[in-house]
């Protein structure tokens, strides 16, 4: 992708290191490094504030870029279309399977033999299995930047209208600047969530 070496022959052009540049568009130093090494792609907002700090256009920046993203969407979307859709279906299985043996007489006999707590534990497995599956279906939205092309592209059709005025954006919030943790507390939430919920559940019943 030639935007990584925009990137870093701008910045290091206009005398500012992988920190200072990360201060000013409102993201992390890992960020920047993983756009100059071609990790990751900036999104549309950064694109954006990238072209008004480095006074060009967005179209100069993406240059070159723009047939590969649309070949790398359209590979998705054949490609990935069946995948999640597969993937989809089994979080639902597992959700449904987690309910469905928590209000089967199998769950008495675990409660009986087992106690409370590993009969539960034992019902939530499927759970927690569903709460893996949809942070996998997650990761391969994220994948190769698919997301963040196909809103480029819209962008550059004229599909989607951003806010021209850096000053109307906003600070960029901490689950975008820290996504592993974030998906991580977000899991764990939802896991404790479900806990709570299928231990009302099961008060209820018995």
């Amino acid at each position: 992708m030639d935007i990584s070496n925009q990137i870093k022959t701008r910045r290091e052009a206009m005398g500012l290191s992988q920190e200072q540049l990360a201060e000013k568009l409102y993201v992390s130093r890992q960020t920047i490094s993983n756009w100059e090494r071609d990790k990751t792609y900036p999104d549309v907002q950064s694109l954006l504030m990238l072209s008004i700090l480095f006074g060009t256009s967005i179209d100069t920046l993406v240059k070159g870029d723009v047939t590969v993203m649309e070949e790398a969407v359209e590979r998705d979307r054949k490609r990935m279309g069946t995948r999640m859709m597969r993937l989809a279906v089994l979080m639902l299985l597992l959700l449904a399977a987690a309910f469905a043996l928590i209000l089967s007489p199998a769950f008495v006999w675990m409660e009986e033999a087992w106690g409370v707590g590993i009969a539960s534990a034992v019902a939530f497995l499927p759970a927690v299995a569903a709460l893996v599956v949809a942070a996998i279906l997650e990761q391969i939205k994220r994948e190769n930047d698919l997301v963040t092309y196909r809103e480029i592209l819209a962008f550059m059709n004229g599909e989607e209208e951003i806010d021209r005025d850096p000053r109307a954006l906003p600070r960029r919030a901490w689950p975008t600047r820290h996504r592993l943790a974030y998906d991580v507390l977000t899991m764990l939430a939802a896991t404790v969530m479900g806990g709570a919920i299928g231990y009302a559940a099961w008060s209820l019943l018995h």
